[in-house]
C-alpha cells in the first residue's frame, strides 16, 4: 500500500500525502515477475492468506506468466504487506507485514524438490523464515542448481547460511546488518564486500542505488557506476536488479556482463511508480539499454 508524499514524516509528525495506489508488491513475488517478464519460465514458492489481497496477488502474479504450482494459502493468516512511503525524490520507506509469509516452511521446499532439481537457478529473499531460505540453498546445492541469494530485508544472518549461496546480493543497509560496517560510500561499501568474502561467500553483487553496483569474487573487486536516470520511485528497482543479474546468469553471461544486464533493469525500475508495475519487459529493458548507450 504505497502514499506519495512530500518527504518521509518525522517521529510523532503527520504530513498530508499527494496519492494513494494498492500495486502488488513483496520481494520474491515482485522478483519472479521480473524474471518471467525478461524471459524466464518462473515458478514461485510462497504463500498468502485467505483473503482478498491473497487473492489478488495470485491474480496479478498469473497475469505476468509466473507459475503457481507451489503457491500455497494459509487461511489462518493474512496475506503478507508492505506500507511504502514515496517521497518526492524518488526515495522510499518501507514496513513489511510478513503475514503468511511465515507459513513459507522447509516442508514447502521439499515439495517443491522436483521443480528446484529441474531450474537454471534459484533465487532467494529474506521476507520467509530462515530455516526455509536455508532448505532451499541446500536443495539447490544437492542438485547444483545457481542459487542467489538477495538479503533483504536488512536482517543478521548468519555465515553459514550465507555460505550455502553462491551469490550474495545485499544493498547498503543490508550489507550493514550482515557485517556491522556501516555502508556511506564507494570505500566502506568495498570494506563489507571484503568482509563478507572473508566469511567464505563465494561472490557478493552489492547494490548501491545511485552509486551502482560492486563485485566481489575472490580477488577480484570491481565498481560498476550506475545507470543516470531522474528517479519516479525506487521502489523494487534492487528487485529488478537481482531478478535480471539472476536470468543473466542463468543463461550462462559471465558475472560483470550480467551486473551491467542488472544495472540498467535497476535503473529502467525507478521510471515506474509501484513495484510489480515497473518490473522491465526484456523489450523494453534492451531499448532502455540502447538509449543509454547512445547518450553515453
Amino acid at each position: 500500500m504505497l502514499v506519495r508524499c512530500r518527504r518521509v514524516p518525522e517521529p510523532g509528525e503527520t504530513l498530508l500525502g499527494t496519492g494513494f495506489a494498492t500495486v502488488p508488491g513483496g520481494k520474491g513475488a515482485n522478483q519472479a515477475v521480473a524474471c518471467s517478464r525478461l524471459g524466464a519460465r518462473a515458478h514461485f514458492i510462497g504463500c498468502v492468506g485467505g483473503d482478498a489481497f491473497g487473492a489478488f496477488l495470485r491474480r496479478t502474479l498469473a497475469e505476468s506468466g509466473v507459475l503457481l504450482d507451489h503457491l500455497g494459502v494459509d487461511r489462518r493468516l493474512p496475506t503478507g504487506v508492505a506500507l511504502i512511503m514515496v517521497a518526492a525524490t524518488g526515495q522510499n520507506s518501507i514496513v513489511v507485514a510478513p503475514g503468511a509469509n511465515a507459513s513459507v516452511t522447509p516442508r514447502s521446499v521439499r515439495a517443491a524438490r522436483k521443480t528446484i532439481a529441474a531450474a537454471a537457478a534459484v533465487l532467494l529473499q529474506l521476507e520467509i523464515p530462515l530455516d526455509t531460505v536455508a532448505a532451499a540453498l541446500d536443495l539447490a546445492r544437492e542438485s547444483g542448481v545457481l542459487a542467489v541469494l538477495d538479503a533483504g530485508p536488512a536482517i543478521k544472518v548468519s555465515p553459514g547460511i550465507l555460505r550455502k549461496a553462491n551469490i550474495v546480493s545485499p544493498n547498503e543497509s543490508e550489507a550493514q546488518a550482515l557485517t556491522g560496517i556501516p555502508v556511506r560510500n564507494l570505500s566502506s561499501a568495498r570494506r563489507a564486500a571484503r568482509a563478507l568474502i572473508e566469511m567464505g561467500i563465494e561472490c557478493v553483487v552489492m547494490k548501491l542505488g545511485r552509486r551502482g553496483a560492486l563485485l566481489a569474487s575472490g580477488s577480484r573487486m570491481q565498481h560498476f557506476p550506475a545507470i543516470p536516470v531522474r528517479p519516479v520511485d525506487t521502489t523494487a528497482a534492487g528487485d529488478a536488479f537481482t531478478a535480471a543479474l539472476t536470468v543473466c546468469l542463468a543463461g550462462g553471461a559471465e558475472i560483470g556482463d550480467a551486473v551491467r544486464f542488472a544495472n540498467h533493469a535497476g535503473a529502467l525500475a525507478t521510471l515506474t511508480l509501484g513495484a510489480q508495475p515497473s518490473m522491465p519487459t526484456l523489450s523494453s529493458l534492451r531499448r532502455f539499454t540502447k538509449k543509454t548507450a547512445a547518450a553515453a
